[in-house]
């Protein structure tokens, strides 16, 4: 695909050139296909044929999904038809005895039309999301009340009073049709397409836009009965332009293959024909009030209020259901993560109680052995090693068992501030004298009982991590309050129930933790430090015996700025 797209750019960017200097010709000179001339019949065809081949070469893609290919093909029918009527238009101007009859003519426009608004109707579209349906509503409302607005304007104009009932109606059916396109078109945006086409369909979407303009141009000329063909040739050559784009990017980006991958979950909330809409009719609003048209400003400024009225509504709408998505994607996100934390402690707990049993065969058997053995035999050295090693996995297995929370805990029990106090000599010693360390014990609370043993392993890892995160010179400071927690923090995990708790904190000024990391911090083993600096057990460890005690962790960190950690414990 990426050698197809490596051929085809320098051709499409020789189209840009071409077509742009042809959108620039009507300015200077008589030439464009609405006036007829025999070079502009020549270049309409040229540039409506190069889309219908492109679209109809895209539609042969096996690797596309058939609906698409469906898509591709009835639109590439409907530029190829497109083509063929201009190509009837310069036969009849080089002489050729071709007849022209009126309602043949509007019935083949009718039909191009209809199979165009059902290549569109083909394009594979995501499922309709909840919260959607206003969305759509919304944009056709705008749409159909800006070229309803657009339609009365120029139907205002002198030149419509006096046309013949045919052209009127003529007239009529294409701004239906028009329309018809406008509302299916905003359907398509809103619901949104696979991510691949994307940007074909915006340019689809500027085809629309590019049309209406071109058909409202086109009507004001008549209304005006000074008709001015050059903004119109010129705006045709732009279209198809629009329409060969379009054309590239399917080609170059067609979906995969089968109906689910268009079907990705979410929605577009941008949708840039409102919002072209009400530019539209501001422009026609200015037009109208510089040439003195006073039968159209009132309705277009009653119009135009309104239309801002909605899309303002529509964008603040959008904006909160954003918002929701968010919250209940983060939420989603930590309770995933809170059954994950649970299931890995379980399976931590499990583990541990494993090993300490396959340790306590082994050292048995190792002791047993040491008996037997003469004190000068080699095999001493063995033993040794065996029991040294199934010592290191029992105090892992140890460790586990604390971050798992599936503890007895028997022994007794002092006051947090206290437990606090007798760390201080050691957590001094375990900094050095390079880093400064702030206690903060003076306030109110600590009353929460623990284990000294658990407030020494929380200390430890703390104040551990702490250090190793902070540059020389730095700070951690250590605090002890009491809180009361009507709503719990964003980020607690465990997430304990509202009440009273004595709070440990432990800030530092060091280098932070990256917010992708933040989530998995307490995950057992998972560490970012170079091995065997990190085993990634510490702050498991804390959430887990903060666990044990129906309590909750809650992690705070900007990156490069410092982290601070806090645990919460049930007040006495």
């Amino acid at each position: 695909m990426e050698h197809t797209h490596s051929r085809r750019q320098p051709w499409l960017t020789l189209a840009t050139v071409v077509a742009t200097c042809l959108a620039a010709l009507p300015w200077f000179i008589s030439f464009g296909p609405v006036t007829g001339e025999k070079g502009g019949l020549v270049a309409a065809v040229a540039v409506t044929f190069i889309p219908a081949w492109l679209l109809l070469v895209a539609s042969r893609n096996t690797e596309m999904a058939p609906r698409l290919r469906q898509a591709l093909l009835l639109l590439g029918f409907s530029m190829l038809a497109v083509s063929v009527g201009n190509l009837l238009r310069l036969a009849r101007a080089l002489g050729a005895p071709l007849p022209t009859i009126p309602i043949v003519s509007t019935g083949s426009n009718l039909l191009i039309w209809a199979v165009g608004l059902a290549a569109l109707l083909r394009i594979p579209l995501k499922p309709v999301a909840p919260g959607t349906r206003w969305r759509m509503c919304t944009d056709v409302a705008i749409a159909g009340i800006g070229i309803t607005l657009a339609i009365f304007f120029v139907w205002s104009l002198p030149g419509f009073r006096g046309a013949p009932g045919t052209m009127r109606w003529e007239i009529m059916m294409y701004n239906g049709m028009e329309l018809g396109n406008i509302i299916v078109l905003n359907l398509v945006l809103v619901r949104g397409t696979h991510r691949s086409l994307r940007r074909a369909v915006w340019w689809l979407a500027a085809t629309v836009v590019i049309e209406t303009v071109y058909l409202v141009s086109l009507q004001y000329g008549i209304g005006k009965q000074s008709p001015d063909h050059r903004l119109t040739n010129s705006l045709f050559f732009i279209d198809y332009l629009a329409y060969t784009y379009a054309a590239f990017h399917f080609l170059r980006d067609g979906a995969p293959v089968g109906e689910a991958a268009s079907k990705v979950p979410g929605i577009w909330a941008l949708n840039p024909l409102p919002v072209c809409a009400v530019l539209g009719i501001g422009a026609l609003l200015i037009l109208s009030a510089v040439h003195h048209a006073d039968a159209g400003i009132l309705a277009l400024a009653i119009g135009i209020v309104a239309m801002s009225v909605l899309l303002l509504a529509r964008v603040m709408l959008s904006t909160l259901e954003s918002m929701r998505v968010v919250r209940e994607k983060a939420e989603r996100e930590t309770q995933v993560q809170a059954e994950k934390l649970d299931l890995t402690r379980h399976l931590s707990g499990g583990i541990a109680h494993v090993i300490n049993n396959m340790m306590t065969v082994v050292l048995g058997h190792a002791e047993l052995l040491r008996v037997e053995a003469p004190p000068d035999s080699l095999a001493r050295g063995s033993l040794d090693a065996i029991t040294s090693a199934a010592y290191r996995v029992s105090t892992l297995a140890s460790r586990l068992e604390l971050a798992s929370g599936q503890r007895d805990m028997d022994e007794g029990r002092t006051r947090l501030v206290e437990a606090v106090l007798l760390q201080r000599d050691s957590v001094n010693r375990m900094v050095g004298q390079r880093r400064d360390v702030i206690w903060d014990l003076t306030g109110a609370g600590g009353n929460a009982l623990v284990a000294p043993s658990d407030m020494e392993t929380i200390m430890r890892e703390l104040v551990s991590n702490a250090g190793e995160a902070t540059f020389h010179g730095g700070k951690i400071t250590i605090r002890v309050r009491e809180e009361t927690l009507s709503t719990l923090p964003t980020g607690m995990s465990p997430c304990p129930p509202e009440g009273t708790y004595s709070m440990l904190e432990v800030a530092d000024t060091g280098r932070g933790i990256p917010e992708s990391d933040l989530p998995h911090v307490v995950e057992p083993f998972f560490t970012k430090s170079p091995r065997p600096e990190g085993r990634g057990l510490g702050l498991s460890i804390v959430h887990g015996i903060v666990a044990s005690y129906g309590g909750g962790l809650l992690i705070d960190t900007v990156p490069g700025s410092g982290s601070r950690v806090r645990v919460y414990l049930p007040a006495a």
